[in-house]
């Protein structure tokens, strides 16, 4: 591991970006810029500024519904079965995954979603004052190879045709951040072709690209069909960074004015979330068991037995300090590295105690 280090506030409370840079910038320079890239304008001019559809007596909101394919697939089962939901009324809508959920958010069709830090510094830019309030999941994005692939390391890919995620995607944008931080300018470097998580799957299976970039439980399903997994994003931030820490992928985002309006609803989302979490740590089977839920038939069976192994660990049992500092460092890094051009203006996040 390196032994440089890109950070230099390990113990620094989280602070307004006001001082660090410009205003409401253009931040995103990948895709051909913010609105273009996250896909906002069309989005914002359709919900304006509305703080999305709660009731505002903080009992009800619109959440993502269980999306097989995607690593948060198991939460509404477990929250279920464990009647973890209490007096909350959800409203699940429906999503296709990474990307899909977060324009979703903005437009106003849901008032809960997966959100990480760098992409709710590239809302807030774009005039949707977005803010993390919970935890949703540790970064889980791996880097895959056929089995007989000659490449071994990110870097023999330079050059090389990589499937990934949509660009306006948490798992997109950690996998820049963990580049970066390595020396690599993950869309120069590599002939990247971004889209939907099936797409990617697809071009994979079929030989189209030499390497898969994908969330779990896609990555599982491919390693027990004998795919090679060269690293995680994790690794590689750690990697290039000198950083111990569990990487932040993603938590429960929504509009800066709905949490103020909906404070009993958030709370409450924010408890059924670590709740669940807790229920995955001490009973890791129970992964196993919701396998179809991952989208995962019951014939995969190798693909089945590896999901408590590989996935217990990216539901996190902690809203703190820890998230808190994973979520500055990753926007301290992409301004560094010129993924965003300024820290934003408002802390991305918040502790609803």
């Amino acid at each position: 591991m390196t032994s440089r280090s890109f950070f230099h506030h390990p113990d620094r409370p989280p602070t307004s970006a006001a001082a660090e840079g410009p205003g409401r910038r253009t931040l995103l320079r990948s895709g051909g810029g913010l609105l273009a890239a996250a896909g906002l304008a069309p989005l914002l001019s359709a919900c304006g500024e509305s703080g999305g559809g709660g009731s505002g007596d903080g009992g009800s909101a619109r959440v993502e519904d269980t999306q097989a394919g995607t690593a948060g697939a198991v939460i509404r089962p477990i929250s279920e079965q464990r009647r973890l939901v209490g007096d909350l009324d959800l409203t699940y809508v429906a999503g296709t995954g990474p990307g899909d959920v977060q324009n979703k958010l903005l437009s106003g069709a849901l008032d809960v979603a997966s959100m990480g830090p760098v992409g709710a510094a590239v809302s807030q830019a774009a005039g949707a004052d977005v803010v993390i309030f919970s935890t949703s999941l540790a970064n889980h994005v791996r880097w895959l190879v056929p089995e007989n692939s000659p490449y071994r390391t990110v870097k023999d890919l330079r050059g090389k045709k990589v499937a990934t995620p949509p660009k306006n995607s948490d798992a997109y944008r950690s996998a820049q951040l963990s580049t970066a931080v390595n020396d690599i300018d993950f869309e120069t470097d590599y002939r990247v072709h971004p889209g939907a998580v099936l797409a990617g799957l697809s071009l994979f299976e079929r030989g189209d690209v030499d390497a898969i970039v994908t969330i779990e439980p896609n990555a599982t399903r491919l390693v027990a069909k004998g795919a090679r997994q060269l690293v995680t994003v994790t690794g590689l931030w750690q990697q290039g960074t000198g950083s111990g820490a569990d990487l932040f992928l993603n938590g429960q985002g929504a509009k800066r004015s709905w949490v103020d309006q909906n404070g009993r609803a958030a709370a409450g989302l924010a408890r059924l979330r670590l709740r669940a979490h807790e229920y995955i740590h001490d009973n890791p089977g129970i992964l196993a068991d919701l396998h179809e839920s991952y989208g995962i038939p019951a014939s995969e069976k190798k693909a089945v037995a590896l999901l408590p192994e590989r996935l217990a660990g990216i539901y996190p049992v902690e809203w703190g300090r820890a998230s808190f500092t994973s979520m500055r460092d990753q926007l301290q890094i992409a301004v560094r590295t010129g993924l965003i051009s300024a820290a934003p203006e408002k802390t991305v996040y918040r502790d609803l105690g």
